[in-house]
């Protein structure tokens, strides 16, 4: 059996909260974002048939990958200044 080639997927729920999946589907985009935010997929409210997922175009798809490597350098900073602070606070004596 072959596998199906994976795509890039926008999944979003009503609010907006949106996550980019790589799936084979856009019914597998869903689940994954069900799996990545706790959501138990057969929910009525939050659940698969809740969500939107849009398949990329290949421009969008090398626009999100440009952004990608920006985005993880800044949360990599970001994880630093917190491990400072954590660091800091701690030697300063207080409870963390």
């Amino acid at each position: 059996m072959m596998d199906k080639p994976k795509a890039l997927y926008l999944v979003q729920n009503s609010s907006g909260r949106a996550l980019h999946v790589w799936a084979a589907s856009g019914d597998q985009a869903k689940r994954a974002y069900c799996r990545e935010y706790g959501i138990k997929a057969s929910d009525y409210w939050c659940g698969v048939r809740s969500l939107t997922a849009r398949k990329l175009k290949p421009e969008e798809v090398e626009a999100w990958e440009a952004d990608a490597e920006a985005e993880r350098a800044t949360l990599v900073f970001i994880r630093g200044m917190l491990e400072i602070g954590v660091k800091a606070y701690a030697e300063r004596g207080c409870a963390v």
